[in-house]
Order: structure tokens, then C-alpha cells, then sequence
């Protein structure tokens, strides 16, 4: 699967025990935050990056509400996965001998951000 812009989607639907009917809606949905949660992080938005990842987790979410559990919960873990990536590297930026000032609110939002998702599992 690809998106409008060429790159390869992060996440991609191999197999799903409802046929993909309701998982491929919402993982185009999931795979736009995703993508645009990329680009942020390109150009060091990380606190605009951190808020399209914790949409494409709500959005996950919502398909815990019907029968797609593994579905939700493999593109949760990615998600989390990736939080948790901007997560150690906002922590490399914001603290220590070198820090530098300016990701510190980021780490922090990135902190609440991956405790909130950690809390809803």
C-alpha cells in the first residue's frame, strides 16, 4: 500500500481475521497520521509529531470497540513504538551537560503523551 505522495505507508495489513473491512479504513486513516507525524519529526516539530501519533493511536483505538483486538493492538504497538523513539531522543536533547532548552516541553509532552497510551492498555 502506498500513499498519495509515493513513500511506502508505515504500517500495512498482512492479514486480518475480519478480511480487512473495517482495519483498512481506519489504517488509512492511521497511516496518514502516521505520515504526517514523519514529516513533523523532519523538521523538528516534535511536539506537532507527537500529538499525529497519539491521533493515529486513538483511531486504533476505536477499532477495539468491535472484534478487530489484533488489528488495534498491532497498530498500537507501532505507535507506541515511535513515541517512544521521539521519546529517547527528546530525552537525549533536553537533558544533560548539553541540553538545549527549547525540547524540553516536547519531552515532556512526549512523557504524559506514552504515560496516557501505557494507562489505557
Amino acid at each position: 500500500m502506498k500513499n498519495s505522495n509515493g513513500d511506502q505507508n508505515k504500517i500495512e495489513l498482512l492479514s486480518c481475521h475480519l478480511n480487512s473491512q473495517r482495519c483498512n479504513h481506519h489504517l488509512k486513516e492511521i497511516n496518514r497520521s502516521y505520515s504526517l507525524a514523519h514529516n513533523y519529526h523532519l523538521e523538528k516539530d516534535y511536539f506537532n509529531s507527537i500529538r499525529s501519533l497519539k491521533s493515529a493511536f486513538k483511531i486504533a483505538e476505536e477499532l477495539k470497540e468491535t472484534t478487530c483486538l489484533n488489528c488495534a493492538s498491532f497498530f498500537q504497538s507501532t505507535l507506541t513504538e515511535s513515541l517512544e523513539n521521539i521519546n529517547s531522543e527528546l530525552k537525549r536533547m533536553s537533558t544533560g551537560l548539553f541540553a538545549k532548552k527549547r525540547y524540553r516541553s516536547s519531552y515532556i509532552e512526549s512523557c504524559n503523551i506514552l504515560n496516557e497510551i501505557r494507562n489505557t492498555n
